[in-house]
């Protein structure tokens, strides 16, 4: 009874104080926002995979192709805000090297600036591994993109370079924290590119803006150069191991069948046979779906979202005549705080590991009260994440042990439900874009995410269409560990049944 009451007293009252804050938002902004022009080069509604083969064939040079996607990142910049440092020219001399790109040096004139400026003039000395694996492969670097500030938000905002927009309402965010990428990538501006996840950084931006994306098994793609948790520029500093473990690097992209190309290169030194070349055979695969997280802090899956999860179920349940099972998770009630004291437990100082170890003599709570009145040297979200370890509510140390207990059920239960050929159906998110400045009130949705990066499972988002707004919105497979070829597999079929990603400005 007194978990029932307080269930529904913190359900009501986070919904009402969302409910308001997103009316005042839609009176703020007066409609919709501006959309991005439709992509029309046919080079640009390519796959990178399709891409590549056209360039080895003759069929296409590589120089034509870079220069398409500069033209239309110039084209759609002004409204997005999504890159960061460019590289065009480097870009271009690369692409008239293609054959002999394996061969090419490193891209260290770039910025690594975790979005703080504090850090702006802070530059790369040499590919991160998973970096290195890509252009080792052929891929060509065109720009680094936006990110929130130290990473610490699901939307992307931070002082040096402003606030990334969602190409299909430039009112809404592009998410976070790899918000940049995914808003270049659904605009057209980028065929394919990487990013990291710790709570659902690559999954929830491909979510609000209609493109693929995948976090990989724990420990398959190496993390290494992830600034600022893994500085490679300073190896005598001990790893931030901890925190890292619970940090994937996976691929973005429009097409589906990138993701397989990427992974392939992604995850070439993992020494795990991933099977991308083995075709699945659906009907032998078991389906679950779990419709909802039930949590007082976390809002109401969205109706064309679990609409998309029925269809996604029905189609393979019709296509391929097996059943599916709904599960229901309990244990999953109190997600996000057994997560968040999870990640903290792996930090001894939060702002330490966010700043790389860098002392740069700012006060977590005096310049909270700063950034109240605009005066603070960080963005107010990444200090209500600073500060989320002093509220009792959200954090307590003391609790430690009855959250690892909780974790380990996590581990019996997913075990138990996912085997080699299972896959569970599920809500990226229960929100479609929120608006840019209504963001941080949708962090507790994050559960839906952040739990498979602590439990370390591949988690693929698929996209499934749009809301009567314009709004793109998705779901995620989740396989075993080390089974990302199959959930990689389950979003290619999706893809054929229900057209994936769609040019902003054609919806």
């Amino acid at each position: 009874m007194k978990k029932t009451f307080w269930y529904w007293f913190f359900r009501i009252l986070v919904g009402t104080t969302r409910f308001l804050w997103h009316c005042v938002l839609s009176f703020k902004y007066g409609g919709k926002g501006k959309v991005v022009s439709p992509v029309t080069n046919p080079l640009l509604l390519k796959s990178a995979t399709k891409l590549a083969q056209e360039i080895r064939e003759g069929k296409l040079k590589s120089e034509e192709v870079v220069q398409a996607y500069i033209d239309r990142i110039l084209e759609v910049e002004p409204l997005i805000n999504a890159t960061g440092d460019r590289c065009f020219e480097d870009a271009m001399k690369k692409a008239r090297e293609v054959d002999d790109l394996i061969a090419s040096g490193n891209y260290s004139s770039l910025r690594c600036t975790a979005g703080y400026k504090a850090f702006e003039n802070v530059t790369a000395t040499r590919d991160a591994p998973a970096i290195a694996m890509m252009k080792r492969a052929g891929a060509i670097l065109i720009t680094s993109t936006n990110i929130p500030e130290l990473l610490a938000n699901i939307g992307t905002v931070n002082k040096l370079h402003g606030t990334t927009c969602n190409p299909y309402n430039t009112n809404r965010t592009s998410g976070g924290s790899s918000g940049g990428e995914s808003a270049l990538i659904a605009a057209g501006g980028s065929v394919l590119g990487i990013g990291n996840d710790m709570a659902g950084s690559v999954r929830i931006p491909a979510h609000f803006t209609g493109i693929f994306s995948h976090k990989p098994t724990r420990g398959l793609i190496p993390n290494e150069g992830c600034f600022p948790f893994e500085k490679l520029e300073e190896p005598s500093k001990p790893s931030n191991s901890e925190i890292s473990k619970h940090v994937s690097t996976g691929p973005m992209c429009r097409y589906a069948e990138d993701l397989i190309i990427s992974m392939k290169s992604l995850s070439s030194t993992s020494g795990v046979t991933l099977n991308f070349h083995e075709k699945v055979d659906f009907r032998k695969m078991k389906v679950c779906y779990l419709k909802e997280i039930r949590s007082p802090m976390v809002p109401p899956v969205h109706k064309d979202i679990a609409n998309a999860l029925k269809k996604a179920v029905s189609y393979f349940e019709n296509r391929y005549n097996i059943t599916a099972e709904e599960v229901r998770m309990p244990s999953l009630y109190d997600a996000n705080r057994c997560v968040l004291n999870i990640l903290f437990q792996c930090m001894t100082n939060v702002k330490e590991i966010f700043l790389g170890g860098e002392d740069l003599g700012f006060s977590e709570k005096i310049d909270f009260l700063k950034a109240l009145i605009g005066k603070s040297v960080l963005c107010f979200s990444t200090l209500v994440f600073f500060n989320l370890s002093y509220f009792p509510l959200w954090y307590n140390k003391d609790r430690a042990p009855y959250y690892q207990k909780m974790l380990r059920k996590w581990i019996t239960e997913f075990d138990k439900l996912l085997d080699e050929n299972t896959v569970l159906l599920m809500p990226t998110s229960p929100l479609v874009a929120p608006y840019n400045s209504e963001v941080i009130l949708a962090f507790p949705s994050t559960c839906y995410t952040s739990i498979f990066n602590v439990l370390g499972l591949p988690a693929t988002h698929c996209p499934m269409g749009f809301t009567k707004q314009g709004l793109p919105y998705g779901i995620q497979i989740v396989g075993r560990a080390n089974n990302d070829a199959l959930t990689i597999a389950c979003a290619v079929e999706l893809e054929r049944a229900f057209g994936g990603w769609k040019s902003p400005g054609e919806i």
